[in-house]
């Protein structure tokens, strides 16, 4: 086809680039005579040329009016009936034939540039068979298991095609079709539901995310593994492109909407939230690796600002995929009956979850999370292992706070507000739970350090408010608590009298009023003593630190109020 092509433009007397070799030869070419298509098209010629060996290609699959380049929404069924059988072992053929050719073009290429003319063929290749398969695919959906049996998609999604790429000026150089359709190029990525400004998401891998997209959620497809697969595969493939990884998790989104019931069971058997959420957290650490510096702020120059936008960008669609890993898992957990089950004995994936805790923005979602995890009631012996794993994982965060972030004071007062709301779900269940997990020493060591006034008091008071939570009612617990900090809890007032070292407020007399009578101590009315190690530490704390006037008004609120039980 190559060499017909040539002879044309040679016949072809207002091809000026021919007179000199026919006048210098004087003889007709022969096909070993032509030299080679970069040293004879110039790039009109040879996008010309590979337009027409693409549709030569795809005219074994349709007929020729039906071979264009269509958006994807606009892909519809050919008018003609074709042989299924036909189709089938066509549509075999020419995957065995691109499986071929695409590796042949990547061993031309020196690391991710290929030569011009070849860049230019491959892509225009790519973007017409995407394109017919589509339309295939559309009118005959049986042959998805073709597709599969032959590799199809681990061909798209590969070095030699998805991970390769085409640029929008090699699709403006697209010629053969009218300018209405060549300008479609260019919106391709609009057209089928995708952004094409992300930085690095080009309109080859929207279009081949699209195809899988329309494969996973047919009708006809009752088992969209094999397609979730390859789109999870690309996922973990592209975690340095931000951009990608958004495009990826909104087909996610997509797909898990469109074909919920066999999504749903090809995310199970794949663990495709513990995978997500990986991505997301590397995602959230490159967040913070790049975060914009004094550095990066520069002097106001041209490059610095050019820098700074892309720097900017790259930002925002890490965030973005942080946030939309973190959505899918909360539509599948919302959407799934047992999906919150199936996390719970999912110890990947919740150390993906409070991993994603670190991030400001989802540190109130993730705790949602944790707590709706809490709130199933356990069943099983396998049920309250897990739990206890939970609570492992969870009281780990304090000491990973405290020794990663600057700001884990505020991280650890969220963490103990929502413990307290998680031992009033079953409060000796999750008491003794807890306990067997080594609560205290988490809590008790959050007062290992130094803070200004206004955070200092809060994490005491929460620090004492959950400690009584914990210790409520419960016998076990008060006397686990005795053995780590000793009679009348010498080492908790200890840590108290150091961490403060300003003048504690009244609000720090009420949290240990309140331990004290295992619960809120009200001034007005008679309440009753239940843990006896908690009067030594409040008269040493009320002595050292309140004046004689107040010294004097707890004794005889003590006096008054309270009694044994």
């Amino acid at each position: 086809m190559f060499q017909e092509f040539h002879q044309q433009k040679f016949l072809d007397p207002e091809v000026p680039n021919w007179k000199l070799d026919r006048q210098s030869t004087g003889n007709s070419p022969t096909l070993e005579s032509f030299p080679s298509p970069v040293d004879i098209l110039n790039t009109t010629e040879w996008n010309e040329y590979s337009v027409k060996l693409s549709k030569a290609l795809c005219s074994f699959l349709l007929p020729p009016n039906e071979i264009r380049y269509c958006p994807g929404s606009t892909v519809t069924k050919i008018s003609l009936p074709i042989s299924l059988a036909y189709w089938e072992q066509c549509a075999r053929w020419i995957i065995k034939i691109l499986s071929t050719v695409f590796p042949c073009i990547k061993a031309c290429a020196s690391e991710t540039e290929l030569p011009n003319h070849i860049r230019i063929l491959s892509n225009i290749l790519q973007h017409y068979m995407l394109s017919t398969f589509k339309k295939v695919l559309i009118s005959a959906p049986v042959l998805l298991k073709s597709f599969r049996e032959e590799g199809l998609w681990d061909l798209i999604f590969s070095e030699k095609i998805f991970y390769f790429g085409s640029s929008l000026e090699c699709i403006h150089q697209i010629v053969g079709e009218t300018e209405t359709q060549t300008d479609h190029f260019t919106d391709a990525a609009e057209s089928t539901g995708y952004k094409s400004n992300l930085p690095d998401v080009n309109i080859l891998q929207s279009e081949a995310i699209s195809f899988l997209e329309f494969a996973a959620t047919l009708n006809e497809n009752t088992n969209n593994l094999p397609e979730c697969s390859a789109l999870l595969s690309a996922l973990e493939h592209c975690t340095n492109g931000p951009g990608l990884v958004v495009t990826i998790l909104k087909s996610f989104h997509v797909i898990l909407k469109l074909a919920t019931e066999q999504t749903l069971v090809s995310f199970k058997s794949l663990d495709v939230l513990t995978r997500v959420l990986k991505v997301a957290c590397l995602q959230a650490q490159e967040l913070r690796k790049a975060h914009p510096s004094d550095d990066f702020r520069g002097n106001g120059s041209q490059s610095n600002n050019v820098q700074m936008d892309s720097l900017d960008e790259r930002i925002k669609n890490a965030l973005t995929c942080v946030e939309l890993a973190f959505n899918l898992f909360k539509e599948y957990v919302t959407i799934s009956d047992l999906g919150r089950m199936i996390i719970l004995h999912n110890a990947n994936c919740i150390g993906c979850l409070f991993d994603l805790f670190q991030e400001e923005n989802l540190r109130k979602h993730v705790l949602e999370q944790v707590l709706a995890l809490y709130r199933l009631p356990p069943s099983s012996a396998q049920d309250h292992t897990a739990k206890l794993q939970l609570c492992s994982k969870y009281l780990e965060t304090f000491t990973r706070a405290k020794e990663h972030e600057k700001n884990f004071a505020e991280m650890s007062i969220d963490l103990l507000v929502t413990l307290r709301e998680i031992i009033l779900i079953d409060r000796a269940y999750y008491q003794n739970l807890f306990r067997n997990g080594e609560c205290f020493l988490h809590i008790v060591s959050l007062l290992n350090g130094t803070f200004d006034e206004a955070v200092g008091e809060q994490l005491v008071l929460n620090v004492l408010q959950t400690l009584t939570s914990l210790l409520a009612e419960n016998d076990e617990s008060k006397a686990a608590f005795r053995m780590l900090v000793g009679v009348g809890y010498q080492t908790l007032q200890s840590l108290l009298l150091d961490f403060c070292k300003w003048l504690p407020s009244r609000k720090l007399l009420d949290a240990l009023l309140g331990m004290l009578v295992d619960g809120t101590f009200e001034i007005n009315e008679k309440t009753t003593i239940k843990n006896e190690d908690v009067i030594i530490l409040f008269l040493n704390v009320l002595q050292k630190y309140f004046a004689s006037t107040l010294w004097a008004c707890g004794l005889t609120a003590i006096a008054q109020r309270v009694h044994y039980k």
